[in-house]
């Protein structure tokens, strides 16, 4: 098959490009960028020769694009887009619904929703890791996790630190009664795990109330499409926010915690939790050569899934296990479809819970490791993107 990859700057495209090549697919890569999602009248004519100049058999991206699938409808050219990232601004455009366009996405619960809705191809596709870790060179598959003498770190958070939600400069605008109910919302949402619950606590009228104090970004778009910019760029990373930084905050009273981000060090959030006195703070790391040996070298990997993602699996989970490293994460139902709690790797419920479970597996290195090893022989033999776009191709045919 040929394939035209359409390329931007996100983490998976180099295993998918590789991938699809070992399996005999001719790929060429279209990296000119997108200004905007829905109609950009700059990236269009670019796509449009690239196609007319080539017969190729598909067009892939990873997340949706309605710019791309309205294109591809044009001309007549299967367009697959596998999502990384939810919810979509693009998705609630009717290209979804266009005969040539087929979503796979990683987020069990949008899969539901779109497939409610009666969009012809979408489909339900977690995410992968590799066979070898991207680590260089690979250790064999049967490999044994490093022992404590190669470990270099004792417990290790790769991310966002998401300092750049709007909600800590909107609160100061909002009256007492409204910003009391928003605050509600965000304190339900660290104590819980996955599932829409913004949307269900988050009233009709409120978006509208809050726009009569702040400005919204977008405030031209549909009234869904600005509903969904407040449930994430707002709500859900001052969510993620808030989780991620007390938890590193805790962990990092009894424990060496080492933090790489690309949060600036002098940051005010860093201030308000005094991390530079409490943990190792990194920048951030080459995600295809430094990033998997950081997650084979620490004794406990954390991952705090954005709650945005209601019912998926983040690619970092599959990062982590592919190259040996161990677990230590919240929650999603998906996650349980796919992996054991305490075999591959361990689930913790609430900040207790994930401090009494990292004492725990810092303190038993065998029962550690043992978890590693069998969390990346899963992901090696069953999550690979060789298996995922078999998977993805059999769907298309």
């Amino acid at each position: 098959m040929k394939i035209l990859v359409y390329r931007w700057d996100i983490y998976p495209y180099d295993n998918i490009i590789k991938t699809l090549k070992k399996q005999g697919h001719l790929v060429d890569v279209l990296a000119f960028p997108i200004s905007n999602h829905i109609s950009d009248s700059s990236f269009t004519p670019i796509l449009e020769e690239k196609l007319r100049e080539n017969a190729y058999d598909l067009v892939f991206s990873v997340n949706f694009y309605a710019v791309i699938a309205g294109t591809c409808f044009r001309e007549n050219i299967h367009y697959a887009a596998w999502t990384c990232d939810t919810p979509l601004l693009s998705m609630l455009h009717p290209s979804v619904e266009y005969p040539t366009s087929h979503i796979f996405t990683f987020d069990r619960s949008e899969y539901e929703k779109f497939h409610k809705q009666g969009v012809p191809h979408i489909h339900y596709l977690p995410l992968a890791g590799t066979e070898e870790g991207n680590l260089q060179p690979s250790p064999p598959p049967d490999a044994a996790t490093p022992s404590d003498s190669v470990y270099l770190y004792d417990i290790s958070f790769v991310g966002s630190l998401y300092e750049k939600n709007r909600y800590d400069d909107m609160c100061l605008a909002l009256p007492d009664r409204l910003l009391g109910f928003i605050d509600a919302i965000l304190e339900a949402g660290r104590h819980i795990s996955g599932g829409d619950f913004i949307s269900r606590m988050l009233a009709k009228d409120i978006l509208s109330e809050v726009s009569q104090h702040v400005s919204l970004e977008g405030e031209a778009l549909s009234e869904e499409a600005l509903r969904i910019h407040f449930e994430t760029s707002v709500l859900s990373y001052k969510i993620a926010a808030d989780t991620r930084l007390n938890a590193l905050w805790f962990l990092s009273q009894n424990h060496l915690v080492d933090l790489f981000t690309s949060t600036p060090p002098d940051h005010p959030i860093m201030a308000d939790y005094d991390l530079a006195n409490h943990l190792s703070l990194h920048p951030p790391v080459d995600y295809q050569q430094e990033l998997p040996r950081i997650f084979r070298q620490s004794k406990i990997n954390l991952n705090f899934t954005i709650p945005n993602i209601t019912d998926g699996i983040p690619l970092r989970i599959f990062d982590i296990l592919s190259c040996g490293g161990f677990l230590l994460t919240d929650c999603r139902d998906a996650l349980e479809d796919i992996f054991q709690d305490g075999q591959d790797l361990v689930i913790f419920h609430g900040m207790e819970d994930m401090m009494k479970k990292a004492d725990y597996y810092l303190s038993h290195p065998a029962e550690r490791e043992a978890i590693a090893r069998q969390g990346m022989e899963k992901v090696r033999s069953l999550h690979t993107y060789d298996i995922r776009l078999t998977e993805m191709f059999r769907k298309l045919t």
